[in-house]
């Protein structure tokens, strides 16, 4: 048997005094050991409050939070209170009223004076007790479908295994294995046959070619607590947020990257939409709320009334979903000789969620996967089940609601007087699609004290920071030179609220009173992108968390070029715009700008305001505006986050040349550590280093047929494909052309 660990945040124990396990020493029942620097323990714990497990958790994680997360056990330990762990001849041993139910079969050496201990990066390890390097077994080599900074994947050449990561969720199962062919490449089998490729960025893993091992790495200096999981047909590497405004698992990194890369990132009974976004199938509800506003959807969605199919006479009904991409994963053909026929198997067997009858008869037991709606025709259709409410509770349900909805109408009556008198700052009670609020010029006025908090200036207005809902705090912006009627603005507003990625700045509403036009945006505590940059008081920011940002960035851009009902291009992709949330994840904003202002009130602002050294040439000279200009501007900030300095400014290296330039004639030299930003002190992966610096200068040619699409940044940014070397743009070369080869200057 193998052993398997847990993490998790609930549940009362009593810790012990000691990280080591010493032979003729136990644990039972609630007892814990603790690991040296007090951040995992070791114990028996519960998901469900009935069956425990061994496993570990953190241990100073807030035990409010609903979320468990496995590390994986498959033993269950039905007497809790009788259940002990020893160790014993080098063994561990799992033993309940006299029974051993599990023991570590240890194929190593064995030592009598073996202890077991919990270590700071949560292994729990069998090792010699005076030779501390002697390990005999350890947690590491056996996970199921998380694993920890520092654990490992891959063919273990010492243990003479291939260690993966496995999740059974039945009737499906999952796994998760290095590819051998393709460095820091790894395959993903649902239910043993359908294969998935990926790959791991570098900034994630580290590869270990003498054992054929990929390494999940530490976060480093800014001490995250990360994890990666499994989850059936996608693996994500999941960060903790906990924060004044938000609490739970966010995602960091994910395979696939999307729904439109593969719709199992929308959970069971989740669909994705033709934005791109996921959402619950008609009677579903999202399982994890937390999660969901996090982004993270794999969780799925439940049912909002459930099956009553256990009952003499089933009231279950069925729902079309009529517009879906083909059929959902894993269809079980059965014979019917018509569609009635067919819905009454499904409705006589408990766990069949969905039927579908076209020339033959398919259902689906469990759960629907794989799920997305069609953007044309042809469309397919099934039928999914819901449960019904019985008569009594529709009977409730119905007074419930007479008498609720009474309630309601007097409470938002009686509101509506106190905000007129009063002049609230919350919003009034009206919501459009989108979720967005309505504010009025008086609410968004108190909200920010008279707009005096000023957070910054922009091309398009001014941002203030405010507090909404008593506590809530927000960046309110103030537009400037708008001519759309409020209708019109209105609408295009309500466009913008449905648009929501991880790496873009939430819209929460807007106010569109007479001639004024205020946006409210989440508050990003880190500020700009430029101020984290180019201070000489602020952090210096790490080489793996610049990569972070960059591939952050560019993720938010492949959303907005590819992945909208509408494809959006930015056009002012600049550090000013690149928000930094409490975690430094970066979020774009503006990005709504070009749509509610147009192209010409871009192109105005941003040669007026001053970031012409982020435009790409067409913009100058008045060709087409295609989403390959933002890939222009994402690579002149590429180079401003490797090298710590503006692209715009002079620099002094024998002349004075404009960096650009100056970047683009050392990457063909091959000499790019010195574009690193000095107060890094060389501290970067020189492969990882050269990779940004070849695709900042693929990003940058003068032709945009010669720039990548920003998708093609995201995989040239892993190491999906190779990054060839490339050309000087030839508008640089005409610069050099254009003055003395001894002394020259360009000013901007």
């Amino acid at each position: 048997m193998i052993l398997n660990v847990i993490i998790l945040f609930m549940g009362s124990h009593t810790a012990v005094a000691s990280d080591t396990l010493f032979p003729g020493q136990s644990i039972s029942g609630s007892e814990t050991l603790v690991s040296e620097n007090g951040i995992f323990e070791l114990g028996f714990f519960s998901p469900s409050g009935m069956k425990h497990y061994l496993g570990i958790r953190y241990k100073n994680l807030s035990r409010n939070n609903p979320i468990t997360f496995w590390l994986g056990n498959k033993i269950p330990i039905t007497n809790f209170p009788n259940v002990t762990l020893y160790i014993g001849a080098g063994e561990l041993y799992i033993e309940e009223l006299g029974s051993v139910l599990w023991t570590s079969n240890s194929t190593r050496n064995e030592s009598v004076t073996a202890v077991a201990v919990i270590l700071n990066n949560g292994n729990f390890v069998v090792r010699d007790q005076l030779n501390t390097s002697m390990v005999t077994w350890q947690s590491f080599d056996h996970p199921a479908d998380k694993l920890l900074p520092g654990a490992w994947l891959g063919w273990d050449m010492v243990i003479g295994s291939n260690i993966l990561l496995t999740l059974s969720k039945p009737p499906y199962n999952c796994t998760l294995m290095i590819d051998q062919t393709r460095k820091r490449g790894f395959i993903m089998l649902i239910d043993g046959h359908d294969k998935y490729l990926g790959t791991f960025p570098d900034w994630m893993v580290t590869y270990e070619e003498n054992g054929s091992l990929v390494r999940l790495n530490d976060p480093g200096i800014t001490n995250d607590i990360e994890f990666m999981k499994l989850q059936l047909g996608q693996v994500s590497l999941l960060k903790w947020l906990d924060n004044a405004t938000i609490s739970g698992w966010q995602p960091v990194w994910s395979y696939p990257s999307s729904c439109k890369v593969s719709a199992f990132y929308c959970g069971a009974f989740g669909i994705c939409t033709s934005t791109g976004t996921c959402k619950c199938i008609d009677g579903f509800s999202p399982a994890e709320p937390n999660e969901w506003e996090l982004g993270h959807f794999v969780s799925g969605c439940s049912r909002i009334i459930p099956s009553n199919c256990q009952s003499a006479v089933s009231t279950d009904s069925f729902v079309l979903v009529d517009n879906l991409q083909g059929l959902p994963y894993n269809p079980q053909g059965v014979m019917a000789a018509t569609s009635e026929e067919c819905r009454a198997i499904c409705l006589s067997q408990c766990y069949c969620a969905a039927y579908s009858y076209h020339s033959g008869c398919k259902i689906w037991y469990s759960m629907l996967l794989n799920l997305t709606l069609a953007d044309n025709p042809p469309y397919t259709e099934i039928y999914m089940r819901i449960g019904s409410p019985n008569k009594n509770r529709m009977h409730t349900l119905v007074f419930i609601l007479i008498f609720g909805s009474i309630a309601v109408i007097l409470i938002m009556l009686m509101m509506l007087l106190i905000y007129k008198k009063r002049s609230s700052c919350v919003a009034i009670q009206a919501k459009m699609e989108g979720f967005l609020a309505v504010y009025s010029y008086a609410q968004l006025k108190k909200a920010t004290r008279n707009f005096s908090d000023r957070l910054g200036e922009g091309s398009f207005g001014s941002v203030f920071k405010g507090t909404i809902a008593g506590s809530t705090i927000v960046a309110v912006k103030k537009l400037k030179g708008l001519g759309h009627t409020e209708k019109q603005f209105r609408t295009e507003v309500q466009t913008v609220g449905m648009i929501q990625h991880t790496n873009l700045v939430r819209l929460l509403g807007f106010c569109a009173g007479g001639t004024r036009r205020l946006l409210v945006y989440e508050y990003m505590p880190n500020g700009s992108l430029d101020s984290h940059l180019f201070s000489e008081t602020s952090r210096v920011l790490s080489w793996n968390l610049r990569l972070q940002i960059v591939i952050g960035i560019a993720r938010g851009l492949v959303y907005l070029h590819e992945e909208c009902r509408d494809s959006i291009i930015h056009c002012d992709i600049k550090p000013e715009n690149i928000l930094l949330n409490a975690e430094l994840c970066p979020k774009i904003a503006d990005f709504g700008m070009a749509k509610l202002l147009g192209r010409e009130f871009n192109a105005a602002l941003t040669t007026i305001r001053g970031t012409i050294g982020y435009l790409a040439p067409e913009w100058i000279s008045g060709q087409p505006i295609t989403h390959k200009a933002d890939v222009y501007s994402f690579g002149v900030v590429l180079f401003e986050i490797i090298s710590g300095r503006r692209s715009t400014k002079k620099i002094r290296y024998g002349n004075h040349r404009y960096f650009p330039l100056y970047a683009a004639a050392k990457v063909n030299e091959g000499d790019v550590l010195c574009l690193l930003d000095d107060r890094l002190e060389g501290n970067a992966s020189l492969k990882e280093l050269d990779v940004a610096c070849r695709v900042a200068c693929w990003c940058i040619q003068d032709d945009e047929i010669h720039r990548p699409s920003m998708r093609q940044v995201i995989h040239m940014l892993e190491g999906v494909v190779d990054v060839e070397l490339p050309p000087i743009p030839v508008s640089f070369l005409n610069l050099m052309d254009g003055y003395d080869s001894d002394i020259y200057s360009i000013e901007v």
